[in-house]
């Protein structure tokens, strides 16, 4: 005897099909009886009577208590469940949204389309190579000021297997201070134009806030914008992505990073409130012109505004941002939390930005079995043997 879990209807369906001998299609039917699921949501609008009721005959079980309600249950059965609830005029729009967030939760397969460029996610996780043209990043501030040091660097990071080149010029850091955008410009232009005319296959990624350095990027060839604000140190940026039609980056971020030392950062529930920010910028971009949809990247921002245990908390629950139906970045590399965390669990010695390597593939790995779908790394080579592995543990089948 052995007890297994399931996490999608095609791992149940196979199960079914092979190890039973159900025919396809009765399997393929009754392959959400293996999936379990709890919905969680906020509606004061909906009775409880009608989510108890209507819960109730088709076995799901329901927690409520002003306003809030979690509803366990089989995915057969909660889709059983809002046939129910569309049924009553105050249930429709709930079991509407419960739907389509399951639709949005089950999407395994992404396509970024930009420059007559794909990017395919999904069944391999895409890695994202930093080159920071900054004088005070925590890890390799300073290294690459020079553009024939940039450019050498750009062509270790492709041989080492990047699929995306983030250009940074300004340190976000925190305690790090804000720089201008002519300044932002000067750092990064020249080394951006080098690279696009070396490199045209490659996608550039320029990491910028300000609407005016991501229009002088994407104007010189760059193809995405990472913008670690997610639109709101510089609202307008969203109307030049939408202008540009390019793959835009939404990074939350709590506060600002010369605030970070001196202000506490408080959470009740990090990963719901960073979801329902995300969903609102997402909303915002749209608002705002954005219609290249299946462009849209989202990033809970790991370090930006977050204590160690929000960091952790993130990763082991980024699954619950799948809800979104958007690619998921992570980036993790070197950062400060995983010092901390080595140094509380191995209490031995501090560790550097240059000894955290260990630990950024340790929870890189845990990142995409999660559902991360690109790794944003200083560390190319290492992460993208790592990661293969991981890939190929993460989507195996043995047909």
């Amino acid at each position: 005897m052995i007890i297994k879990h399931f996490y999608d209807r095609e791992e149940v369906y196979r199960f079914l099909k092979e190890k039973i001998g159900i025919f396809f299609k009765e399997a393929e039917e009754r392959s959400g009886e293996g999936i379990y699921h709890c919905i969680y949501f906020k509606d004061e609008s909906v009775p409880p009577d009608i989510v108890f009721r209507n819960g109730r005959k088709v076995g799901v079980r329901v927690f409520s208590e002003k306003g809030k309600y979690a509803v366990f249950g089989l995915e057969s059965q909660i889709k059983d469940f809002c046939g129910l609830l569309a049924k009553e005029k105050e249930g429709k729009n709930l079991a509407l949204s419960i739907l389509e967030s399951l639709v949005r939760y089950s999407r395994k397969y992404f396509k970024i389309v930009h420059n007559r460029k794909i990017l395919n996610l999904g069944l391999k996780t895409a890695i994202m190579g930093i080159l920071n043209v900054t004088p005070d990043s925590f890890y390799d501030g300073g290294m690459y000021l020079k553009p024939e040091d940039a450019i050498r660097r750009v062509e270790k990071l492709i041989e080492e297997g990047a699929d995306i080149i983030d250009i940074g010029g300004e340190s976000t850091r925190p305690g790090s201070e804000r720089i201008s955008a002519d300044e932002e410009i000067k750092r990064v232009l020249p080394i951006l134009r080098e690279v696009r005319k070396r490199f045209q296959d490659v996608w550039i990624s320029v990491d910028t806030y300000k609407s005016s350095v991501a229009e002088a990027c994407l104007e010189e060839g760059a193809d995405i914008i990472n913008d670690i604000s997610g639109g709101t140190f510089d609202p307008n940026i969203y109307k030049v992505v939408s202008k540009y039609r390019c793959p835009y980056i939404i990074n939350h971020i709590k506060g600002k990073p010369e605030t970070w030392k001196k202000e506490p950062i408080i959470y009740e529930d990090a990963v719901w409130e960073i979801k329902e920010w995300l969903e609102d910028k997402i909303y915002k971009l749209k608002e705002n012109g954005y219609r290249n949809e299946e462009n849209i990247i989202i990033d809970p921002g790991i370090g930006f505004g977050k204590n160690p245990e929000d960091n952790l908390e993130i990763i082991k629950r980024l699954d619950e941002f799948k809800i979104l139906g958007k690619p998921i970045l992570v980036g993790i590399s070197r950062k400060s939390f995983i010092g901390v965390v080595l140094e509380l669990l191995l209490a031995d010695k501090e560790y550097p930005p240059e000894e955290r390597l260990y630990g950024t593939i340790g929870a890189t790995a845990v990142a995409v079995l999660k559902g991360a779908n690109i790794i944003r790394t200083h560390d190319v080579k290492e992460t993208r043997e790592a990661i293969a592995l991981v890939d190929a543990i993460r989507t195996f089948r043995n047909d």
